[in-house]
């Protein structure tokens, strides 16, 4: 006998305009689901994540995310565009700070209200600099492009499996033809994705403009990424390119990613630490929901 099908609400995050932005799939109500569920919802669904809520001990509640493919630790998309439903839905008081359950352990977040709509801060996990699961001179080929297009002044660094890759100027970004076959490969050497970014973007407010490829995680490109947003400006702080006080303090940049995909997004990230070392990260940005209905998985 099929499970009866359960609400489900199609939210883009990053923008307030629909359409634009990162999808997400967000179910408000999922105690009764178990993993196999979750997992054919996520792919019916068909979006890069979809999120699940259910009740936890010590925290507001359970987060989960699923790709069409496999469940992933964290997904700031999913997060903004949760926190966002909750709101919308009275789950949540705009201004109340809350603290949320998920595999890499409890994270606070807060909703605030304006004219327009809702706005999201949430922690997200801090970076685990580590050693690259690839070749350096290996990422060229997995861009589809010369190394001469990195950015020298920069480093490529590696965290939670994810590349980070400086190239040198916005359009050689929005240029790349990155080798989805051979990315996907590399998961075996424990490569989950490339972010490859540029300081060079669209807007002169902004910091930086990325691109994320996950082909393993049935994402070709996603078109914009809280998990990555995070961790890239702590890099650009840690190399000097965003400015923290010397003595320790707190700072907001705005990072840009899905403009060459039409699905433009802005996140901001708030940066807490010293030029040594950041403490602390939140995402911030609005969403707004575009469908409401009933999945069945």
């Amino acid at each position: 006998m099929r499970a009866p099908p359960v609400a489900i609400a199609l939210v883009d995050a990053f923008t307030r305009t629909p359409g634009q932005g990162n999808r997400a799939g967000v179910i408000l109500e999922a105690d009764g689901l178990d993993d196999a569920a979750m997992q054919a919802i996520a792919a019916a669904v068909n979006v890069s994540e979809t999120a699940f809520v259910a009740r936890a001990d010590g925290a507001a509640f359970r987060l989960r995310w699923f790709t069409p493919t496999n469940e992933i630790e964290f997904c700031g998309h999913g997060t903004v565009a949760t926190l966002h439903r909750l709101a919308e839905t009275g789950r949540l008081t705009p201004g109340a700070m809350c603290a949320f359950a998920c595999r890499v352990g409890t994270l606070a977040a807060e909703v605030s209200a304006d004219a327009t709509g809702s706005r999201v801060w949430t922690e997200t996990p801090a970076p685990a600099w580590g050693p690259l699961p690839v070749a350096p001179e290996r990422l060229g080929d997995l861009l589809g492009a010369d190394p001469s297009v990195f950015d020298t002044r920069l480093p490529a660094r590696a965290s939670r499996g994810t590349v980070y890759v400086p190239i040198r100027d916005r359009a050689t970004l929005l240029g790349l033809r990155p080798q989805l076959a051979a990315i996907a490969l590399e998961q075996a050497m424990g490569l989950e994705g490339v972010c490859a970014f540029a300081l060079d973007p669209i807007e002169p407010r902004d910091t930086a403009i990325s691109r994320y490829f996950v082909p393993a995680h049935g994402i070709d490109e996603d078109p914009v990424t809280g998990s990555t947003n995070g961790p890239l400006a702590a890099l650009l702080a840690e190399a000097g390119a965003v400015a923290l006080p010397v003595r320790g303090g707190t700072v907001r940049v705005r990072m840009e990613q899905g403009d060459g995909m039409g699905r433009r997004g802005r996140v901001d990230v708030e940066l807490t630490g010293t030029p040594d070392g950041v403490t602390r990260i939140r995402i911030g940005s609005e969403a707004v929901t575009v469908i409401e209905g009933r999945v069945r998985a």
